[in-house]
């Protein structure tokens, strides 16, 4: 009887041991619940339009002569101070440097009046600040409306093609408006 006891005993502690059921824990699939931590995340805007625009014609890039092969002397704009259109002492303005090239400049200028959404009315053909019609004064008028816009340093850089002043580079019609 001992003997039957203890096959008993030992039987049931095998079918305990190796059944499926309570006794036996699961077994947990840890690659599936794993995130990809290396791979970045865009940070890319996506820009969904919630209106229509409400004029007919689209407003375009103003375009200007590109780059030249031969050797281009430049000789430096004079530009008399105008009055600053801010009202008063202080003001800064965002300008495309003299330094850049012409070729960095308009892609500077085509992300200004495009995606930064800068106000490029004022270069466009017939416009108020369309003459000098040169690339680097142009990129002066768009820099400093998206500089308005964002009034922090770091939004007067556009790649290295752009540089602060404190000296209003307005003249005639063309009105720079400054950030104080």
């Amino acid at each position: 009887m001992v003997s039957t006891t203890i096959s008993t005993k030992i039987f049931l502690l095998f079918c305990l041991l190796f059944s499926p059921g309570r006794g036996v824990s699961k077994k947990v699939d840890i690659s599936s619940e794993q995130k990809d931590i290396t791979t970045p995340i865009t940070t890319m805007p996506t820009i969904i339009p919630t209106t229509t625009p409400t004029s007919s014609s689209p407003v375009l890039n103003p375009t200007s002569n590109p780059d030249t092969a031969s050797p281009m002397i430049m000789t430096p704009m004079t530009m008399a101070p105008a009055t600053t259109t801010s009202g008063g002492l202080g003001g800064s303005w965002c300008v495309a440097s003299q330094s850049a090239s012409e070729r960095a400049v308009q892609v500077a200028l085509d992300y200004a009046c495009g995606h930064g959404g800068a106000d490029c009315a004022a270069i466009q053909p017939g416009g108020m600040c369309y003459n000098p019609n040169t690339v680097h004064a142009h990129a002066s008028y768009a820099f400093n409306s998206y500089f308005r816009k964002n009034p922090v340093p770091s939004s007067c850089n556009f790649g290295g093609t752009a540089v602060t002043t404190n000296i209003d580079p307005s003249s005639g019609t063309c009105q720079y408006q400054s950030t104080r």
